[in-house]
């Protein structure tokens, strides 16, 4: 009972859109019966997340791991049948990649105890075991760096303080209740985010104009690494790319300081010892190598083809790059296995589909959505010729729904075509958008793109970018549910007599 009040609450919510324009997609409820059987009940889902993750590993943008899945996904697509198989590269270069080596760290003073840290990507190695004390460091502005002249040689530094972490009041949410469901349905249909203005983008470069002469400082005065605390608590390591990251992936040759993610615990304790003139001592051997000699970076391509609209074609894509404390499970492993699968479902039915269906496994989209929007600029004469474009990143959690993203003209119509799985809790759809991926490439080129919404679990708690984020949080019978309904969900589109509604041109009016 309260699965039907949820049910029927969030389509009221929805309802007076649905009044004004009156969709009835024609629906194949023939075909709808086998692609839920081979989805829910015949699925692979569990084979290629497990080789995904436990075998191939984290997939750092132009790291060799990221390359060995890239040949696999693309010996699976061919092992399917699929057409157009390719691993394409970039019209770009991407820049070095890097992957870790080695770490081994403890604290020496005021006790010892193993350090629970990770290096930070595009970041350097210490030249074997070290030995360094700990200092805190504070340098807002290059005024401050001459008191530090000839005190850093050989300190491990500290730049922040610990952020606070409060106990967990209340229990994160894993499931979408009746209310958050209403908030994301009623959400309004808002202006996408703009870009910085002016003022904001000269005070970023002149902060990384700043950033890139003092790390360069740091390394005259001898600094032996940086330490950065851990934005999570509970021992979780969440981390990205080093402060010098950048001047990292895009030269030859740098080589970059040692920069490590301490957790909460382990930061906050240090900080302590040394404000309380502790002393700090601490023992690294941090081992980390660049690699991707040729600096390209791809994307994997393949195709179900089409009928007797084949020039027209219905895309699916998730973003396959990972960050590297954990093996990329929840961001994005799920949605490329769940897109995986979708079109394995759709090849292994053989179920005649008008329009190409295409796959596109992306790189680059931690770094700024970098292969999509490469692949957009490179494919720009036929974003035309896409209907839509469906998409997968907010972790394990069940779809509940589609951010129509603005345009309102496609709500009808996915109301439709995902009422048959209102059973699997698909019971919500909003006018509004969402942001961090990669169908705003294909938004703003003026193609129909668009992300799934799903439960949240426990992605921007527990797994997004962290150590945590392994096979272990990868719930099977919502990925299941996930490539069913994407499968379903294309298969309609690629048969529909018309393509996808698109957003008025902008300053159009009616």
């Amino acid at each position: 009972m309260r699965s039907l009040r949820l049910i029927v609450i969030a389509l009221a919510c929805a309802a007076p859109l649905a009044a004004q324009q009156v969709v009835q997609e024609r629906l194949d409820m023939a075909a709808l019966a086998r692609i839920r059987e081979e989805g829910l009940n015949n699925s692979q889902v569990d084979s290629l997340a497990g080789y995904l993750m436990d075998v191939i590993g984290p997939r750092l943008t132009a790291s060799s791991n990221l390359r060995r899945a890239q040949e696999w996904a693309a010996q699976i697509f061919r092992s399917w049948g699929m057409a157009n198989v390719n691993i394409e590269p970039w019209d770009s270069l991407f820049g070095r990649g890097w992957e870790r080596v080695s770490f081994a760290g403890r604290m020496v003073e005021p006790y010892p105890q193993p350090l629970n840290a990770v290096a930070q990507a595009w970041t350097g190695s210490t030249r074997g075991t070290v030995t360094c004390p700990v200092m805190i460091v504070t340098i807002a502005a290059d005024s401050n760096m001459a008191q530090y002249n000839g005190r850093l040689r050989g300190a491990c530094i500290m730049r922040a303080a610990p952020r606070a972490i409060t106990p967990e009041w209340t229990p994160s949410a894993r499931r979408s209740d009746a209310d958050s469901l209403i908030a994301i349905a009623n959400r309004p249909s808002a202006p996408p985010q703009q870009q910085q203005n002016p003022q904001q983008q000269q005070n970023f470069r002149q902060q990384q104009a700043f950033n890139t002469r003092l790390y360069a400082w740091f390394q005259q005065q001898g600094v032996v690494a940086v330490l950065n605390g851990s934005n999570w608590g509970f021992g979780m390591l969440l981390t990205g790319g080093g402060p010098q990251s950048r001047q990292a992936r895009d030269s030859v040759n740098f080589e970059p300081l040692p920069s490590l993610t301490l957790s909460n615990e382990h930061y906050g304790q240090l900080w302590r010892d040394v404000q309380r003139n502790v002393p700090v001592r601490l023992e690294l051997n941090v081992q980390n190598r660049f690699t991707n000699p040729d600096r390209r970076e791809y994307n994997v391509i393949a195709e179900i083809p089409g009928t007797d609209r084949a020039g027209e074609v219905v895309m699916v894509g998730a973003h396959y790059d990972s960050w590297h404390p954990g093996t990329g499970a929840t961001d994005n492993g799920a949605g490329s296995v769940v897109m995986m699968e979708a079109m394995r479902i759709l090849k292994t039915l053989n179920l005649p589909m008008r329009r190409t269906v295409r796959i596109a496994l992306w790189s680059g989209e931690e770094q700024g959505l970098l292969g999509s929007r490469d692949w957009v600029r490179k494919h720009r004469a036929d974003m035309a010729s896409i209907s839509a474009y469906l998409n997968v990143d907010n972790g394990t959690g069940r779809l509940r729904g589609v951010y129509a993203q603005s345009n309102p003209a496609v709500m009808p119509i996915f109301e439709n075509i995902l009422s048959p799985f209102r059973d699997l809790g698909v019971v919500t759809m909003t006018p509004g958008n969402t942001g961090g991926t990669d169908h705003l490439s294909f938004d703003a080129a003026g193609v129909p793109g668009f992300q799934f919404i799903q439960d949240p679990m426990d992605y921007d708690t527990r797994t997004h970018h962290s150590n945590l984020d392994t096979y272990e949080r990868l719930v099977m019978d919502d990925l299941k549910q996930a490539a069913t309904i994407v499968a379903w969900s294309v298969y309609t589109i690629a048969n529909r007599d018309e393509m996808m509604p698109r957003k008025p041109a902008a300053g159009a009016t009616n």
